[in-house]
């Protein structure tokens, strides 16, 4: 009689240790392929954002707007204050992230874009990965930053993703301080506002997940 009151209370205790442990585990996300819910919602929140400020141009094509001097007084107000303006891709994306809620380390210059990608470990995608097979790459998700080079190898003008269509062959995106005319194929880096822009994918250089 004790040993099988011993044994049915071993039983109890092993399946009560099994419950318990997948209840710990039903907190983590159980399936690595779906996005955190939490991200997502942050994600969404950046390009609503983003998307806001679309049709902001310049009155004269000096960098003159009263939502770009907010963009760069983001980074400081130093350079809010700096004549002449600047160039303001990298500060606009600056300016969605912090209105979003998002604290982005290890970037030395926030108006500088090419700063936004020296981080490696967050560079989910470049034109060399998709040399291979593109069926298996894993795509990078709204809300991460797409950097272009125009000469030499340095970054020198960021945007923010939406999408990327692999079957179109290109990715849209939202940027400040470029133009939507002819998009697709040129990377106008002195434009004269914010816009949605669709560009061919073989344009960017590498793309970055800042979330």
């Amino acid at each position: 009689m004790a040993s099988s009151t011993y044994f049915r209370s071993l039983i109890f205790c092993f399946v009560l240790c099994f419950c318990l442990d997948g209840f710990g585990q039903a907190r983590l996300n159980p399936d690595p392929q779906k996005p955190d819910s939490s991200k997502h919602a942050v994600r969404e929140l950046i390009l609503t954002i983003a998307k806001k400020e679309i049709g902001v141009t310049e009155r004269t094509g000096r960098n003159d707007h009263p939502r770009i001097v907010v963009y760069h007084r983001s980074v400081s107000e130093w350079l809010a204050n700096y004549k002449p303006a600047q160039p303001y891709c990298a500060s606009f994306v600056n300016y969605v992230l912090k209105a979003a809620g998002v604290k982005v380390t290890g970037v030395a210059n926030p108006a500088r874009a090419r700063d936004w990608f020296t981080v490696k470990k967050r560079i989910v995608l470049t034109q060399q990965n998709l040399r291979g097979n593109q069926r298996m790459i894993k795509l990078p998700e709204k809300g991460c930053l797409v950097g272009y080079i125009f000469y030499g190898n340095a970054i020198s003008h960021v945007e923010i993703l939406d999408r990327i269509d692999l079957d179109e062959g290109y990715v849209y995106c939202v940027g400040a301080n470029t133009s939507a005319k002819n998009a697709a194929n040129t990377v106008d880096r002195e434009g004269q506002g914010v816009y949605y822009v669709k560009r061919k994918i073989k344009m960017f250089y590498a793309i970055a997940d800042v979330i």
